[in-house]
């Protein structure tokens, strides 16, 4: 491929990404212009007196204040008056991160979650909880008094929200109905995908590392779901279950980058042993990051479960995992395209674009949980959802179409590898299948029993009846020798009228049960149709046994069953 048409190849994926991002960013928008537009919420950001470590301040509004660090226990008291105006039927939506908490109303508690957990130092989760304030709240007095269930578990809180309690679920589920889409598109079509993987095995339609690839593939696009279905705050519409809920979160964030590489190792057919040894020095760079990540997650889960560390914990050396190995597939990339021996071109695309987004939303990250005064709460995706969309669906259809023609491609290998070691007429082996095997058997040390026939007649059979009729002899011949050994051992045409039957003898009957065929052999063939009254099929044959000779190798046992077979056919002219 010139350098011309290498620019017009990348010119024409740039176009048709920028289609189908395009394409997305809309739909992605029609979905969110579903929403109804939080028109019956009602935030409570300012206006309220805090009480924290002793100090109380006036007039704060929530989404300006940050704390610095909390330590276990710490515990934070806001207060209000409920403003006029509100639902006839309230429900408050009290944003959990870590910690318990209680609502007051008018000094007397009306909802209390988690508090058992934080006395006992049981974990917390991450979340919402709903409080019915019933009717006619407006300009009450609100409290809540919140503890933290672990060190740094906030830096700063999320304004309470008033909605309408007749219609809250469906206001919610509304407002967040770019993120339901979003999440259960990546999970059912991540499920759709590994069901279709684990056929693709049962069937052994595609080789097992290609399988393997896909269903990494299909892995990621659920994972990443779930992360979204968590992390989103979506869970709360199923269940209260917010530690569960948390869990999932931070499983599915640190099992995406080992899904990602993944899909990524080498596979496939290469031009030249340099592209061999090339996919096999990356595999195993990729195989030891992915173990690398897998012991990472493992000894996080342990450190939670056994230690009682919270997830969060080593989320700093996850980033900073994660952007190693978005690094290096980016590298891998750029490379293979700049070289322009890419087998992958719309992968390479769609994993530069897919790596660039999540470095970008790595980096805002944690530049918003160092420097921003309400931390990581102030932080939100950019495009990495669009991104992923693209990523996964692109990758799908990638996967598609380069596995079936490989598929293609080994087919059309195996079919000429049986031809070049098929005899075209019979459908034997030939004397290049033959000669393989015999290198196998040799190779093995097994004893065997090696047989040499001759087709008696075939010179009469051609000149008398025409060469047509003496390929329906050999044919007639080499079915008969496949039915009297009735598929066991090895059986090739050599030559014009020469036959090799080889067998692996496990048991002393299988000795004894050869004999017995080639000593009916010939009456067997002689009643067999020819089609003319004038040839009569036999042939001659000698026999070599490894276990009872002293040949070197079977061509050698080989020979002497010919010497064997010369004998005999002397013997048959003789005794016409």
């Amino acid at each position: 491929m010139t350098k011309k048409q290498i620019i017009c190849k990348v010119i024409r994926v740039i176009v048709m990404a920028l289609i189908c991002g395009i394409t997305l960013y809309y739909v992605f928008n029609m979905f969110a212009g579903m929403s109804s537009g939080r028109r019956n919420v009602h935030p409570l950001n300012y206006g309220w007196e805090l009480k924290y470590r002793g100090r109380v301040y006036q007039g704060i509004d929530l989404r300006s204040f940050s704390f610095g660090d909390t330590g276990w226990k710490d515990e934070v008291r806001l207060g209000c008056v409920l403003p006029e105006g509100l639902p006839e039927e309230s429900m408050l939506l009290v944003y959990i991160h870590y910690y318990d908490v209680r609502v007051l109303l008018d000094g007397e508690e009306v909802f209390e979650a988690d508090t058992e957990s934080v006395d006992s130092g049981r974990r917390v989760g991450s979340g919402f909880y709903t409080v019915n304030l019933g009717s006619d709240c407006s300009g009450r007095n609100l409290e809540i008094i919140i503890r933290a269930g672990e060190d740094n578990a906030f830096s700063s809180l999320r304004s309470p929200e008033i909605w309408d309690a007749s219609t809250f679920w469906q206001d919610f589920a509304s407002d967040n109905l770019s993120n339901l889409a979003i999440s259960f598109f990546f999970i059912i079509v991540g499920i759709a995908m590994l069901i279709m993987a684990f056929t693709q095995e049962i069937r052994g339609t595609f080789s097992f590392a290609d399988t393997s690839r896909f269903g990494s593939l299909a892995l990621l696009a659920m994972t990443f779901g779930i992360w979204i279905f968590t992390g989103m705050h979506l869970t709360e519409l199923f269940t209260n279950d917010i530690v569960t809920k948390v869990e999932l979160n931070y499983y599915a964030f640190y099992f995406i980058p080992l899904c990602f590489i993944g899909f990524h190792f080498e596979t496939g057919r290469f031009k030249d042993e340099a592209g061999v040894k090339q996919a096999r020095s990356r595999n195993i760079v990729y195989g030891m990051t992915w173990i690398a990540g897998l012991l990472f997650m493992l000894f996080i889960i342990y450190r939670y479960k056994v230690c009682g560390e919270s997830l969060r914990t080593y989320l700093t050396i996850a980033h900073i995992y994660d952007s190693l190995v978005v690094i290096m597939l980016i590298s891998v990339k750029v490379y293979d395209l700049v070289k322009g021996v890419n087998r992958h071109l719309v992968s390479s695309y769609v994993t530069l674009m897919t790596g660039i987004a999540a470095l970008v939303d790595l980096v805002r990250y944690n530049i918003y949980s160092k420097f921003s005064p309400r931390g990581s709460a102030g932080f939100t995706m950019s495009t990495l959802y669009i991104v992923m969309v693209f990523f996964v669906l692109s990758l799908f259809f990638d996967y598609m179409s380069i596995t079936v023609r490989d598929a293609r491609e080994e087919e059309r290998i195996g079919i000429i590898s049986k031809l070049a070691y098929t005899d075209a007429l019979t459908g034997l082996n030939n004397r290049q299948s033959t000669e393989k095997y015999f290198d196998d058997i040799d190779g093995s040390g097994e004893e065997y029993i090696v047989v040499e026939f001759d087709l008696n007649n075939l010179k009469q059979a051609n000149d008398t009846y025409g060469h047509e009729e003496g390929d329906r002899y050999i044919t007639l011949f080499s079915e008969t020798l496949k039915h009297v050994f009735e598929g066991k051992g090895y059986i090739a045409r050599t030559g014009g009228d020469e036959f090799v039957y080889v067998m692996i003898p496990k048991l002393e009957s299988d000795r004894e049960w050869l004999e017995g065929k080639l000593k009916n052999l010939n009456a067997i063939l002689a009643n067999k149709d020819t089609g003319h009254s004038g040839l009569r099929m036999s042939t001659a044959f000698g026999s070599y046994d490894s276990a009872v000779g002293d040949a070197g190798d079977i061509r050698d046992g080989l020979r002497q069953a010919d010497a064997k077979m010369y004998e005999m056919k002397k013997l048959m002219k003789a005794g016409r």
